[in-house]
């Protein structure tokens, strides 16, 4: 849900809200309430198993949420998790702020309170913006929907395994591992 009423650039929109609880997206502020447990679980995850192959293989660097990136002039979205290649954070300069970048790879956690088209919008913006790799996790039906640069969904299921592809060479991650333990009853 847009509050603003008029387009902020995101030199402006960072100016005023840094720090606070929005996005900015094509010009407008855009509330992100936070996410329910099993989301912001579901994200750490992701970003753990992620980060420590990044640290061990110095190859860049994993974002939690809070990291934002610049994808156009109107634009800064900050990703549930998200990895950024060294050689691009080689060409950034200030970062005490966000990235003047796209990341590499992208991971949005859906939240009961987020639509469908919401999410497609999303995706479709990341790749047009020039992320290589964006997964899309339903803690619901727990399935990982991977796009790639051809924008077409590929479903991953308990069982199966993620792969980093050509963004994060080598990186493998168990959908199963990315999920709390399901309670059984008694």
């Amino acid at each position: 849900m847009a509050i603003n009423t008029q387009k902020l650039t995101v030199e402006a929109f960072w100016e005023q809200y840094a720090g606070q609880p929005y996005e900015l997206v094509n010009g407008e502020i855009m509330a992100m309430p936070p996410a329910g447990y099993e989301a912001a679980s579901i994200a750490r995850r992701v970003a753990m198993y992620m980060g420590l192959f990044v640290d061990e293989n110095d190859l860049g660097d994993v974002l939690a949420g809070d990291g934002g990136y610049k994808l156009d002039e109107i634009t800064l979205r900050a990703p549930d998790a998200s990895f950024v290649s060294k050689e691009k954070l080689a060409g950034q300069s200030d970062r005490s702020k966000y990235l003047n970048m796209p990341p590499d790879l992208a991971v949005e956690v859906v939240s009961p309170n987020d639509s469908a088209g919401e999410v497609r919008q999303k995706v479709a913006l990341y790749l047009e913006k020039g992320v290589k790799l964006v997964w899309v996790v339903y803690p619901s039906t727990r399935i990982v929907d991977v796009y790639g640069p051809d924008g077409a969904a590929r479903p991953f299921k308990d069982g199966d395994t993620l792969s980093g592809g050509d963004v994060l060479p080598g990186f493998t991650l168990s959908v199963t591992a990315i999920f709390p333990v399901q309670e059984t009853g008694s």
